[in-house]
C-alpha cells in the first residue's frame, strides 16, 4: 500500500501551453501560500501519514454537478449544449465507455479501469429551488486570478455538489486547475476552474484536448500527475502513489513506442488521463481505488455526495421541472457620453424566458421594452437605472443595471501640458485603484523632469496585482487630428524577477470602455531609466524617458474623435507586489502644425527632430514674406528667436546651433507674421 500525498494546488496545462511556457506557476503560488501560512505544511504532512489507499468494492456512485459560467457577454458565455457535451465526456471516461480504448497499448489493455462514477447536473439548488445546474454570472472576474481565493463566491456547498467554474482566462495558466482534497483552503474554494475553450467538444472548444476536465476531476478525487506532485513533466522520474502506474517523467507527446525511460523494459503509461500527452485514454485500476478511497472518506465531506439523501436534495433522484429563468442585465460599458446610444443585454439561465419587460429610470429615452435587449440614448448627465423582468409560466426574476452619463466637455483642442506642479491632482484628472484601498498615485517633490513636482507611485505601498490608475481629462482630437501625445516616466525595478507593467489605454466614450494602446513590462521600463536596484528609486535628470504614445499604431483609433480620454496604469507584480518607485511627468498634447487659412502658402520643416544641439529650418514660400522665428517651451516662454526678416519665394534655410542648453523635453518652433502663425513641435533628446 502507498500513502496518498497531498498538494496545496494542482494545475493542468494544455500541450500548447507547456510548449510555450515551460515554467508553471503552480510551484510559485504553492510556495507563496506556504510561506504566508507555514501551519499548512503540518496539516498536509498529517494527512499524508494518516490516509491510505483501500481497495473499494465495485459500486456505482453519482455526483451532483453545477457549472458556474462567469462572463462579460463574450465567447466565454458558453451554451448549455457545450456543458452537456462535457457531461457526456465525463460519464464516458469515468465509466469506460470510450470506444478509443482499443488504441491503448498492449501493456495496459488489461488494466483499463471502469471507475464507476456518474456525473449529473443538479436540478435542485441549495435553497430548494429548481435549477438546470448551469448558472451564468455577469462578472469581470471571468479573467480569473488563481492567487485570489476570495473569487469563489458562487460555490454551492461542497458536500452536496461538484462546483465547476467556467471562465474566459486564468492568469498564468492555460487550461484548468483545482485543489487536491484535504488542502487547507476555505470550503468554497473546493472547486474546479476551467477556461471556456477547454469545456466539452463543441461550441468554443479548441479541439486540442477534450479531456482537460477528465484530468482535472481526477485531481479533485486526489489523483496526482503520473510523475508525481509537480507541474513539470519530462524533468525527473517520479511516483504518483499508485502501484500500477509505472514510475515516469511524464510526456507531452504520444511516444507510446518509446516509453520505457525511467525503468528499462518497463512501459510507461503515456495514455493515462493524468499525463500531459494528448492521447489520454484511460485510468488504471489502482487510480480507481485511489479515487474511490477519497470519495468514500470524510475528507472534504466527499462521502456525502453520493448518499441517497443528498441525491434527493440535489434533484438527482427527485427531479423538478418548475424552473424560473434567472437573469443578469449588463452592458459593455458602465458610463457613456451624454447623447450616446447604448445597448443593455439580458443573459438568462436556468430556464427559457417567455416574456421580457424593461423599465428605465433616469435621463434617457428608449423603445421596444419587450425584447431580450434594450437600446437607450442618454439625454443628460446622471445615473440611469435599467431593469428587466424575465418571466415564464413558473415565475419571474429581475435584474438591474446602472449606467452613468458623463459630461462631454473637453479641454481646449489646441496644445495641452500638465506637469503636476500643484499641491493636489489637477482639475478633471482622476486617480483610481482596482482594490478597496485608496489609490496611491500622489504628487511628489522628490523628482521632476520639468518644474519641481511629478506624479509618483510609492512602490513600498503596492500590493500583489494592484492596478493604480491615473485618468486624464477629455481631449478633442477631431479638432486636432495631427496632434502628438507624449509623456515622461522614470522607473527602476526592485529585482530581476520583478514583473511590473505600465499600461496606457484610451477611451472614446467618456471612460465607458477602455482599450490598451501600449503595455510596457518592467524590463523595458527600467532600461534606459533606473535599471535594477533594491533601494528606493529617485531618478536623476538623465533617468527620465520620453515616450511618444501617439507614435504607437493603436493611437490611430483615437484620431478624429471629438471626446478622447487616456489613462495610465501601474500594475504591480502579481505575486509579490512591493515594487520600486515609479514617476510620471510632462503629459503633453501638442498640435503637429497649427495653421490658419492664410498659412496654406507656407511649408515649415525642421530637422533633425528630435534634436540634440542644433536644427536646420526649411521654409518654402510661394511669395516673399516677413517672419520672426521663435522657440518656446510648453508654458509659452520664449527661449530663443531670430528677429523679423524677409524670406523669398522658394526654399529658405536657417540654422540654429548652441541648443545644448535646452533640457530634454518638448518645445515649439513658430514662424510669426502679422497675418499668420505656423507652429511645429520640437523634441529635444
Amino acid at each position: 500500500m502507498k500513502k496518498i500525498s497531498f498538494l496545496v494546488f494542482n494545475f493542468i496545462l494544455s500541450l500548447n501551453f507547456i510548449a510555450q511556457t515551460p515554467e508553471c506557476g503552480q510551484h510559485l503560488i504553492t510556495e507563496s501560500v506556504l510561506k504566508k501560512h507555514p501551519e499548512l505544511r503540518s496539516k498536509v504532512n498529517e494527512l499524508n501519514s494518516n490516509f491510505k489507499i483501500n481497495t473499494v468494492s465495485v459500486v456505482n456512485y453519482t455526483i451532483p454537478v453545477v457549472f458556474h459560467i462567469l462572463h462579460t457577454g463574450g465567447a466565454e458565455c458558453i451554451s448549455d449544449a457545450q456543458i452537456l457535451s462535457q457531461m457526456a465526456i465525463l460519464n464516458r471516461d469515468y465509466q469506460k465507455q470510450n470506444s478509443d480504448t482499443i488504441n491503448v497499448v498492449t501493456s495496459f489493455t488489461n488494466n483499463i479501469a471502469n471507475v464507476g462514477i456518474a456525473f449529473k447536473l443538479a436540478t435542485i439548488d441549495p435553497n430548494g429551488n429548481c435549477t438546470n445546474g448551469i448558472i451564468r454570472h455577469y462578472d469581470p472576474n471571468t479573467i480569473w486570478d488563481p492567487n485570489n481565493l476570495s473569487l469563489f463566491i458562487y460555490s454551492w456547498p461542497r458536500d452536496k455538489y461538484l462546483n465547476i467554474y467556467v471562465v474566459k482566462s486564468i492568469i498564468g495558466i492555460n487550461g484548468a486547475y483545482t485543489f487536491l482534497p484535504g488542502t487547507p483552503v476555505p470550503p468554497n474554494c473546493d472547486a474546479i476552474v476551467c477556461m471556456h475553450n477547454y469545456v466539452g467538444n463543441t461550441g468554443t472548444t479548441l479541439g486540442v484536448d477534450y479531456r482537460v476536465l477528465t484530468h482535472e476531476v481526477g485531481h479533485w478525487f486526489n489523483l496526482q500527475h503520473t510523475w508525481g506532485s509537480t507541474n513539470n513533466p519530462m524533468v525527473a522520474c517520479g511516483d504518483d502513489g499508485v502501484t500500477d502506474t509505472p514510475v515516469t517523467k511524464g510526456f507531452v507527446s504520444c511516444a507510446t513506442s518509446n516509453a520505457a525511460i525511467c525503468t528499462p523494459s518497463v512501459q510507461e503509461n503515456v495514455q493515462n488521463y493524468m499525463d500531459y500527452a494528448p492521447c489520454k485514454l484511460m485510468f488504471t485500476n489502482g487510480q480507481k481505488n485511489r479515487m474511490l478511497t477519497c470519495l468514500t472518506s470524510n475528507i472534504n465531506n466527499r462521502n456525502n455526495l453520493y448518499t441517497p439523501g443528498n441525491l434527493a436534495q440535489t434533484g438527482i433522484t427527485t427531479t423538478t421541472s418548475n424552473c424560473i429563468p434567472k437573469i443578469d442585465v449588463a452592458s459593455s460599458t458602465k458610463s457613456v457620453c451624454v447623447g450616446k446610444t447604448v445597448t443593455i443585454n439580458s443573459y438568462t439561465s436556468n430556464a427559457n424566458p417567455i416574456t421580457y419587460n424593461w423599465s428605465v429610470s433616469g435621463p434617457a429615452i428608449a423603445s421596444s421594452f419587450t425584447n431580450s435587449s434594450l437600446t437607450i440614448t442618454t439625454t443628460a448627465i446622471g445615473n440611469i437605472t435599467v431593469t428587466c423582468v424575465a418571466s415564464n409560466t413558473n415565475g419571474s426574476s429581475s435584474s438591474s443595471y446602472v449606467l452613468t452619463a458623463l459630461t462631454t466637455s473637453v479641454v481646449s483642442p489646441g496644445n495641452y501640458a500638465e506637469s503636476f506642479e500643484g499641491n493636489s491632482l489637477p482639475a478633471n484628472w482622476l486617480k483610481l485603484t482596482n482594490n478597496s484601498n485608496p489609490s496611491i498615485w500622489a504628487t511628489t517633490n522628490l523628482a521632476a523632469s520639468l518644474g519641481g513636482k511629478s506624479m509618483m507611485i510609492d512602490g513600498a505601498l503596492t500590493t500583489a496585482g494592484t492596478n493604480e490608475i491615473l485618468e486624464t481629462p477629455s481631449y478633442d482630437l477631431n479638432a486636432n487630428p495631427g496632434a502628438s501625445y507624449t509623456l515622461k516616466y522614470a522607473y527602476a525595478r526592485k529585482n530581476l524577477s520583478q514583473q511590473d507593467f505600465f499600461i496606457a489605454q484610451g477611451s472614446k466614450d467618456c471612460g465607458g470602455t477602455w482599450q490598451t494602446i501600449q503595455s510596457i513590462n518592467s524590463a523595458n521600463l527600467s532600461s534606459g531609466s533606473g535599471g535594477t536596484t533594491s533601494s528606493p528609486f529617485v531618478p536623476a535628470a538623465n533617468q527620465w524617458k520620453l515616450y511618444d504614445l501617439s507614435a504607437h499604431p493603436n493611437f490611430n483609433n483615437y484620431i478624429n474623435e471629438s471626446n478622447v480620454k487616456f489613462r495610465f496604469i501601474f500594475m504591480a507584480d502579481s505575486i509579490n507586489g512591493l515594487s520600486n518607485n515609479f514617476f510620471l511627468d510632462e503629459i503633453n498634447l501638442n498640435s503637429a502644425v497649427s495653421i490658419n487659412e492664410k498659412a496654406a502658402s507656407v511649408f515649415l520643416n525642421v530637422s533633425p527632430n528630435p534634436f540634440k544641439s542644433e536644427i536646420k529650418i526649411q521654409v518654402n514660400l510661394l511669395q516673399a514674406e516677413n517672419f520672426e522665428v521663435v522657440i518656446s517651451n510648453l508654458l509659452g516662454q520664449t527661449l530663443c528667436y531670430i528677429e523679423n526678416k524677409t524670406y523669398y519665394p522658394g526654399k529658405n534655410e536657417l540654422h540654429l546651433s548652441d541648443l545644448e542648453r535646452l533640457t530634454t523635453g518638448v518645445y515649439f518652433i513658430q514662424l510669426k507674421s502679422k497675418e499668420k502663425i505656423i507652429t511645429k513641435k520640437l523634441i529635444k533628446e
